[in-house]
């Protein structure tokens, strides 16, 4: 099932703290920790529908499977799990 471009990228924004990446030709978006930055994810700006190969993409872009991804857009996953899977996966 395709999810629509705007609706992850508000969750991501708006649900997991990711920020607004200025200045690059696609919608990027970034989550900082600490002042770092810890993961990159970029939005096509011509398609509105994001299919299953895309967002497989964009889950190994923010170190996710696709499975916890689709829990994220769901709402199965908070922030804090997210930022705890990134420190034990030693990302963060």
């Amino acid at each position: 099932m395709p999810i629509e471009k705007k609706d992850l990228r508000r969750c991501l924004v708006q649900k997991f703290g990711f920020e607004q990446v200025p200045g690059t030709r696609h919608d990027a978006v970034a989550l900082f920790v600490g002042g770092r930055k810890v993961a990159t994810t970029r939005f096509s700006r011509g398609h509105d529908d994001i299919n299953p190969a895309i967002l497989s993409q964009i889950a190994k872009q923010i170190w996710v499977q696709l499975a916890y991804l689709q829990g994220m857009y769901d709402c199965h996953n908070s922030r804090q799990d997210y930022i705890e899977l990134l420190r034990q996966s030693g990302r963060i």
